[in-house]
């Protein structure tokens, strides 16, 4: 960003009102990703079944979200469209207390997605634009959400440790209606006008999706991102299996979690010395150490130290993603940009997901040496991105 750059008066509380949105979407995330898997087990759900929910969920994160995306750029206001979905989506959540068995559970999961999915990328989509604007830091923004998705990772041990999954649902589907209420603080800022006349001008969104070191990054980031399908999908279960506390499980998916609350800290120094892909391929060497050890061990102590990658296979690959977009692509081209890395992310979680359940049935805790491969992939794909011909896709 331009030192020189002339920033705009913010709304009150921006960064404020921005970081209690991100906290009310990861209270619902940070119960949904590890213990609804539990809940879906309780259901008497096989564990095919159980991929076969998570993972028809990304499906149709790859079928709406990116056109949603564009859509919001389009919209009068970001921030407005997102309450919109928010509502709809804790609307379509309360059906799962009419469900019980597979096909009720995927129909309500396949509902409830088509309007939540877009929801976090809009949310990074206006701090972005904050970022922009205002000279917003997104990384002390965002880390309150990862404050919250550990508390609410805790939160769920406890509740699972009660012996009632059932509770687990109550908490989920509180959560998201919480979520619809918070979204109405969030910040409208509306439309920015465009700066210049290329940057209005209605080819450069496509100009943008079709560069190929951009759409290089964006899959790289998908699928160290998508190694994840495997812990997502049966990270809980497994500890379930080695005898692991309700208790003890929340603490390994909160652990990780402090690590990425401390990148995200001091971001703006880390991308004041490292590029934004320099820290992407850092976060999926820490992704392919972490897979590679997870089979191995099978002690408290161990996994308590092993979760502390998770600073690095997601933080990193994250926060990395966010600043590299924002420092290729124009404001008003944000939401298009952010659904593809969306959609992206979403085909690669999904897959991973889809094949989870079978490669667990077979191979157990082995199955996350697939998920190493996945991140060397992710290695291969910015390795070609340093080899394509520069096209800056701000300029495009």
């Amino acid at each position: 960003m331009n030192s020189t750059q002339a920033f705009e008066t913010p709304p009150p509380w921006f960064g404020a009102r921005m970081a209690l949105g991100f906290c009310a979407n990861f209270i619902f995330v940070g119960l949904y990703l590890p213990y609804f898997p539990v809940w879906l087990k309780a259901q008497a759900l096989s564990p095919s079944q159980i991929s076969a929910v998570l993972s028809m969920s990304l499906v149709i994160r790859v079928l709406a979200s990116g056109q949603v995306m564009s859509f919001a750029d389009r919209y009068r206001d970001r921030a407005v469209l997102l309450s919109k979905l928010y509502v709809a989506a804790a609307l379509s959540v309360l059906l799962y207390l009419f469900t019980g068995s597979f096909w009720p559970i995927l129909f309500v999961t396949l509902l409830y997605n088509f309007f939540f999915n877009p929801v976090l990328p809009l949310l990074d989509a206006i701090t972005l634009a904050g970022v922009r604007r205002f000279d917003a830091d997104y990384g002390r923004i965002r880390i309150w959400g990862s404050l919250i998705f550990v508390l609410a990772n805790l939160g769920g041990g406890w509740l699972l440790a009660s012996g009632e999954p059932q509770f687990l649902l109550y908490a989920i589907i509180s959560a998201m209606v919480l979520g619809a209420a918070v979204s109405f603080a969030i910040p409208r800022i509306g439309r920015r006008q465009p700066a210049s006349s290329a940057q209005s001008d209605p080819l450069t969104r496509r100009k943008l999706l079709s560069n190929r070191p951009f759409l290089l990054v964006l899959a790289a980031s998908g699928l160290g991102q998508a190694s994840h399908s495997f812990l997502y999908g049966f990270g809980s279960i497994h500890w379930q299996a080695l005898g692991f506390s309700g208790g003890l499980i929340g603490l390994l998916w909160a652990i990780g979690v402090f690590a990425e609350i401390l990148l995200f800290q001091y971001s703006r120094a880390v991308f004041r010395r490292l590029s934004p892909v320099a820290v992407i391929a850092i976060g999926c060497c820490g992704g392919a150490l972490r897979w590679v050890l997870f089979p191995y061990i099978d002690g408290e102590a161990a996994f308590l130290a092993l979760q502390i990658l998770h600073g690095l296979s997601f933080g990193a690959v994250h926060i990395g993603l966010m600043h590299y977009i924002m420092e290729s692509v124009p404001e008003e081209n944000l939401g298009a940009a952010q659904g593809v890395g969306f959609v992206l992310g979403g085909a690669a979680m999904g897959i991973g997901v889809f094949f989870s359940g079978p490669l667990y049935a077979a191979a157990g805790a082995k199955g996350f040496l697939v998920m190493t491969v996945v991140c060397l992939a992710a290695l291969g794909l910015l390795a070609l991105n340093r080899l394509s011909p520069r096209a800056p896709a701000a300029a495009a």
